[in-house]
């Protein structure tokens, strides 16, 4: 790891004792549809009597598209140019042999880039501005935005921190320091189509003025740590319906994306499930303590007819069984004990040697094997990594959760990408449970098969050229170069476990706008699939690269489209008519370590989110509040400007296997009545936190095969005596199963009455339940009897909702 310093907002780096010439990111993004424009710009002084050069190593999202690069140096405005990486760097080398200005941006890994300042003068100020854009990642909440900031510390295998000159090791590891002298500034504003139901940060204080369609946000303070991702996340309807997006050029080039959303009826299928954990000294803390819960969610949202094993891995790996288990109470329980002991303490992070035994090992017939990987994906040899995952796509798929302030995106999201799983980001303050299960039900879903798009006749070059996996539920967005336009119906056909099926979007060229955004994003799509290709060496030579068809590829889309790549580098001179003489002093520019990398915490920047006296701020119109709303609501000391905030109805409950099931989820149709709006009253606060102990504490009580034991840990869950739930129980029915059968009962009934705002949440446990229910005996007559002496006790027979926020006199 290499070595922490500390520094002073006067911007001297204890170590050395030399000025830091970074002094402030600013970050100006606008959102609409399903894309994000971003312009970050970093503003550097040259404090020193000698001429510098200034490297910055930085984060940006592994899928932003970088298509512009400009620099304002002492009022002289140098746009940047994209060239083939060779003779970007070449650019660059003569510039500063001549004293001429020289800024350079180059992309080590999709997630990963390097600034280079060189020949800055004494006392000179410059303005490094680049722009990019990036598809708005659609999660359980709405559409998800995220700055990142942090490089967090990379763990170098041995071949990765060897080699002459400047090892992968040393490039991807800048100089870390506790605090640095330079902070961010964000100001995003986001136009959508409908109305934006609420905005919410887990990561940092903001402020929002919001109205209808629009909203705008801020920081709360004037400045923030560079030292976790921000995140946003807008609550947006109509993410589930299909959508054509139409654009042409200056040139009348014109480029479509289509993005389809299936929705399957699909009944879950027993898989094998190989749970791969990062134990390493990067997890210690926050990030472990989130893998415990997240693990425990995960047991138990498999089904019968399930294998699993757990494996943990650092410097050395090990696993839990000798080879994967059935699924059992006993198997659960014995996982369960193993996950609540799970330490950091395993060293470095060697997940190639981890990932290649869970995909290898003791493979069973018939059976799909799926990899769950928890961690904070620091390596430097991502592309192995990925690369090992592709290569078993076809008896393997890698389902993936990035944890932590600073989690890679380019493993979390490559892995799942070259595997056909899909990947989930847990940030610290984000609530677990929604991500876990939608995970699951990806996993334990039949995937489409043989996905072919059909465009309808329509002249296009398809990127990807591949058709991706999907998953029902999930959007699905491809893109596609046009050279001309016509009404046209895009069909998605596939294969489903009923048969086949398609999925229609219309494209209407009336509704096309001028623009090169749906056009830079389908180059970025094709170069991510090139550069994910077995047939590309990175970093290869220039003849090799010349000599092969995949980087010759990448290096025309990107000098096409002028996007930068792992092939191409922007570069940009300031010719001077007095050239920089002298020595020239490389100022490798420090990074803030990632708050809670390693059980670490930011001093500086915990004391700076405490005094903005928040750590989220939403405008929310579907009770219950959120972990974050609960935590502005109790400790708030900054006022916010209040906002209006009224109530939309809540989900229908899950599809159902009879009539008396049904009612247990689908009598009420909205959240709780007696819930209120959110707002900053204690009481609201404690009831919705509760709600949330509650739902935690089910879900841990439920066992493998679905079903809950009346007993003083469950009673003690929902807060009724078990005497009164024993006495409460009818005798309609009753078996040798009947306390199960009655307390599962009462599990149900408690969920769609004070958590039917969680609805996803715990869809998949309740399937569970209910499967347990119809297979185990009790008929449907007695378990409408039970369902309705349930709701008795909950104080809501008339079922109107009068009783809903009584749970809290049960405690």
């Amino acid at each position: 790891m290499p070595e922490l310093s500390t520094a002073t907002r006067a911007g001297l780096i204890g170590a050395r004792g030399v000025p830091v010439p970074l002094i402030g990111v600013e970050v100006a993004a606008d959102l609409s549809g399903f894309c994000a424009r971003v312009c970050l710009t970093q503003k550097y002084v040259n404090h020193e009597s000698s001429p510098i050069e200034a490297v910055y190593v930085f984060p940006l999202d592994a899928g932003a598209a970088v298509c512009g690069f400009e620099v304002l140096i002492d009022g002289t405005l140098v746009v940047g140019e994209i060239k083939e990486r060779d003779e970007a760097f070449e650019a660059y080398d003569d510039a500063m042999a001549s004293g001429h200005g020289a800024f350079l941006l180059d992309e080590e890994r999709p997630d990963v880039f390097v600034a280079s300042i060189g020949n800055l003068p004494p006392g000179a100020e410059v303005r490094l501005k680049l722009v990019y854009v990036a598809e708005l990642d659609v999660d359980e909440a709405g559409l998800r935005f995220v700055i990142p900031t942090t490089v967090a510390p990379r763990y170098a295998p041995v071949h990765d921190r060897l080699g002459v000159g400047r090892s992968v090791a040393d490039t991807l590891n800048p100089p870390l320091a506790f605090d640095v002298p330079y902070g961010l500034t964000l100001t995003v504003h986001a136009a959508m189509p409908v109305r934006i139901d609420h905005v919410e940060s887990p990561s940092h204080p903001i402020r929002v003025t919001h109205r209808e369609q629009e909203a705008t946000i801020e920081l709360s303070q004037a400045e923030s740590a560079l030292d976790r991702d921000f995140v946003l996340s807008l609550g947006v309807a109509g993410l589930d319906r299909p959508h054509a997006w139409i654009e042409q050029d200056e040139r009348g080039d014109a480029a479509v994306a289509v993005a389809f959303c299936p929705h399957l009826a699909s009944e879950p299928v027993p898989s094998e499930v190989i749970f791969v954990v990062d134990r390493s000294g990067s997890m210690e803390g926050t990030s472990l303590e989130e893998v415990r819960r997240a693990l425990q969610l995960c047991l138990r949202s498999m089904i019968t007819g399930c294998r699993f094993n757990i494996v943990g891995f650092g410097s050395e790996f090990e696993s839990l069984f000798d080879e994967s288990q059935p699924y059992t109470e006993t198997s659960l329980a014995t996982a369960s004990a193993h996950v609540a002991g799970l330490h950091a303490d395993l060293g470095g992070t060697e997940i190639l040697g981890a990932l290649l035994f869970a995909l290898d090992t003791g493979k069973l017939e018939g059976v799909r094997r799926h990899i769950v990987l928890l961690t904070d994906g620091g390596v430097t040899n991502a592309d192995a990594v990925i690369a090992l995952a592709a290569g078993h796509a076809a008896s393997a798929r890698i389902f993936t959760f990035g944890i932590g302030a600073g989690a890679s995106r380019h493993l979390v999201r490559g892995l799942a990408r070259a595997s056909g799983g899909r990947a989930e980001f847990i940030a610290p303050g984000e609530r677990i449970e929604p991500k876990v299960l939608r995970q699951f039900a990806r996993l334990l879903s039949p995937a489409l098969t043989d996905v072919r798009i059909d465009w309808d006749g329509l002249d296009v070059v398809q990127a990807p050229a591949a058709a991706p996996v999907v998953f029902a539920g999930d959007r699905v967005i491809v893109y596609g170069f046009a050279t001309t336009l016509r009404p046209a119906t895009v069909r998605l056909t596939a294969t489903s476990p009923t048969g086949p099926c398609s999925f229609d979007v219309n494209v209407d060229p009336t509704r096309s706008r001028t623009g090169r955004t749906v056009a830079t994003l389908a180059a970025r799509a094709r170069i991510r699939e090139l550069e994910e290709s077995a047939e590309w060496r990175p970093r290869a030579s220039r003849q090799a690269r010349h000599t092969n068809r995949v980087s010759d590829e990448i290096i025309r889309l990107s000098v096409r489209y002028g996007l930068m790549s792992r092939e191409t580098s922007f570069v940009a001179v300031e010719r001077r008519e007095t050239p920089v003489v002298g020595d020239v002093q490389l100022r490798r520019v420090p990074v803030a370590l990632t708050d809670g990398w390693g059980g670490l915490r930011n001093a500086s920047a915990t004391l700076m989110a405490l005094s903005a006296g928040a750590t989220a701020y939403k405008i929310d119109r579907t009770p219950p509040m959120s972990r974050a709303d609960l935590v502005a609501s109790r400790t708030a000391v900054e006022p916010m400007r209040p906002h209006s905030v009224s109530e939309i109805p809540g989900g229908h409950g899950p599809s159902l296997f009879s009539r008396v099931t049904s009612k247990l989820f689908s009598r009420r149709t909205g959240g709780p009545a007696a819930s209120p709006a959110p707002g900053p009253d204690s009481g609201q606060a404690v009831a919705a936190a509760t709600q949330l102990s509650t739902l935690s504490a089910l879900v841990s009580l439920q066992r493998a095969d679905g079903s809950w034991e009346l007993s003083s840990a469950f009673a003690a869950a929902i807060g009724v005596d078990l005497l009164a739930l024993e006495s409460a129980m009818p005798t309609q029915g009753a078996s040798r199963n009947a306390p199960q059968a009655w307390a599962t009962t009462l599990a149900l009934t408690w969920l769609n009455q004070y958590a039917l705002t969680q609805v996803d949440e715990w869809r998949a446990l309740a399937d569970k339940a209910r499967r347990w229910l119809s297979g185990g005996g009790v008929s449907h007559q007695t378990l409408s009897v039970w369902t309705d002496a349930a709701e008795r006790l909950f104080g809501d027979e008339s079922g109107d909702g009068a009783g809903r926020s009584s749970v809290s006199n049960f405690r």
